[in-house]
């Protein structure tokens, strides 16, 4: 054992030994009897809680070794809460994923230092489908028309100063003139949703057609709410009698400040792994997403859950989208970046 090169010999055939298994695992292996945790940044009842779990009722299926997948609710600050979790703190092995708000991924952008994530470093799996942010209004408060909105002050329910729920209002407030005041405490849109129902604020600025649809149909089939204008970069087609502020927006300026804020609605409900997550990882899980898409009982449950599949999304598609919304002229984003940081 005196000999350097019987040594070294010997050192090599015991690290190969040792490291073959793990590296020739397969997917397959990896995934078998492990569980994947599916995290939504929003409480129960809420659009993303909802997305979430019919995707999760079937995503598992699609998955090499076919693992179980649980899903997680972790709320609170407009879904930022879960976001910075899953890029900081959950494991990089491909056994946790989530749905962060679309809405998040440009609070870097901005200068928000609670945003503890780059958004271009994300896994993203893919999209559901894209959406459309609505801002809705309480009948029975009076509140019916953009134009009502614009001619007297409307008291909005609100998540936080940072959320979408209060720059979306403030945001509009500033660009068309709206007058809305957004009083914030709410933890999520189901408890905005339960304020509105008792009287406690007049509308909300944030639900999403496809949320509103799943979570609160009821609103919808006995006529209890108006959607005072739909924000998007295009209409949606059954939206089309909604104004959208776009519309109204005549300098350049001022529609790419729109599209920053409303433009990511596009990428819909993007599902995203951490960063660091094995390539091969990543791989399968955007493909079993695409699969699930597929799947005739992922379709049933659509129906059944009464959610939008109007425009499925992979994960470039979502990557390249975040790009261009990081690829805004820098006087629009410090424009942007000065009305979300103004006091309601």
């Amino acid at each position: 054992m005196k000999n350097p090169i019987v040594r070294a010999a010997l050192a090599l055939a015991a690290c190969l030994a040792l490291c073959a298994p793990a590296a020739a695992q397969s997917v397959e292996d990896f995934y078998k009897g492990k569980t994947i945790r599916f995290l939504a940044g929003y409480g129960a009842g809420t659009g993303y809680d909802v997305y979430m779990r019919v995707v999760q009722r079937h995503i598992g299926q699609h998955i090499p070794g076919k693992p179980t997948v649980v899903p997680e609710n972790m709320p609170g600050a407009g879904g930022l809460v879960m976001t910075n979790y899953l890029y900081n703190v959950a494991a990089r092995d491909g056994t946790v994923i989530g749905l962060p708000s679309r809405n998040l991924v440009t609070d870097p952008l901005h200068g928000n230092d609670a945003a503890k994530f780059d958004a271009l470093k994300f896994n993203w799996i893919g999209s559901v489908s894209s959406d459309v942010s609505t801002c809705l209004g309480w009948r029975a408060s009076g509140v019916n028309t953009l134009q009502d909105a614009m001619s007297r002050e409307i008291k909005l329910g609100g998540n936080g100063p940072q959320t979408d729920s209060a720059i979306m209002p403030r945001v509009l407030n500033a660009l068309i003139g709206t007058k809305f005041k957004t009083f914030n405490g709410y933890p999520d849109s189901a408890a905005v949703g339960m304020a509105m129902e008792q009287g406690e604020v007049e509308g909300y600025c944030g639900f999403t057609l496809g949320s509103v649809r799943s979570a609160r149909p009821v609103w919808l089939e006995k006529n209890l709410v108006s959607i005072l204008m739909q924000m998007a970069p295009t209409n949606h087609p059954d939206l089309k009698d909604v104004p959208n502020p776009l519309d109204m927006l005549k300098d350049e300026g001022s529609r790419q400040a729109y599209l920053l804020v409303f433009g990511a609605g596009a990428m819909g409900r993007p599902i995203a792994a951490p960063p660091g997550v094995p390539a091969e990882r990543v791989a399968a899980l955007r493909k079993a997403f695409q699969d699930t898409l597929r799947d005739p009982e992922f379709l049933e449950d659509v129906k059944a859950s009464r959610i939008d599949v109007d425009g499925p999304t992979d994960g470039a598609a979502v990557e390249a989208l975040i790009r261009q919304l990081y690829a805004t002229p820098k006087a629009v984003v410090d424009r942007v970046t000065e009305l979300r940081n103004r006091s309601d």
